[in-house]
């Protein structure tokens, strides 16, 4: 399933691809009882999202079974994001969520360069973004950084090597060290 691209995601697959993207958070100790509470659900429709979180709202995950993005990406040549990489994304917002004074902090700053709810777009430079994505805002800089954190078991790939991306990277092993030690705060 991994590498398959699929028009339509059913629940069947979305509980094929939940259930080991929950856990790669617990093997880092990051699936509290706060994470747990974040239901995942399968949407009719998507338009172009592949996926979206309640930020600020319920928190709960939704993926469309029918997605235009999605169907998109199959039939043209640009890369194809694979429902495991939806999921970890989606979790990266739930996790922004759920620990909001480790995200609205200046360590994020830091590394991000900017506020985690700053909406502001950045022209993509892949010596600072991972993805083009990333580079619509920081929420979804650090979307995808965590993304690949966990699709890469924490190992940043040599195309990742970067000063700036390394900086992100750092942050998202230091968030998820505060998290499994039970800290909401970073002081």
């Amino acid at each position: 399933m991994a590498n398959q691209k699929h028009f339509v995601i059913t629940m069947s697959l979305l509980n094929k691809a939940v259930a080991p993207t929950q856990n790669e958070l617990e093997s880092q100790g990051i699936w509290t009882e706060r994470l747990a509470e974040i239901d995942v659900y399968l949407a009719w429709f998507g338009g172009g999202a592949l996926g979206w979180q309640m930020y600020r709202g319920s928190g709960n995950i939704y993926i469309p079974a029918i997605s235009l993005g999605r169907i998109s990406s199959v039939l043209s040549d640009s890369p194809y994001v694979g429902l495991r990489d939806i999921l970890r994304h989606e979790y990266a917002h739930a996790v922004a969520h759920c620990y909001r004074d480790l995200i609205c902090s200046n360590q994020f700053v830091t590394a991000f360069e900017i506020n985690h709810d700053n909406p502001t777009e950045f022209e993509y430079d892949e010596d600072i973004h991972v993805s083009k994505y990333a580079a619509t805002n920081a929420c979804e800089d650090f979307a995808e950084v965590f993304m690949l954190y966990f699709k890469h078991s924490g190992k940043i790939p040599g195309r990742f090597n970067t000063a700036a991306i390394r900086r992100k990277w750092k942050f998202v092993k230091l968030l998820l060290a505060r998290i499994k030690a039970g800290k909401k705060r970073w002081y």
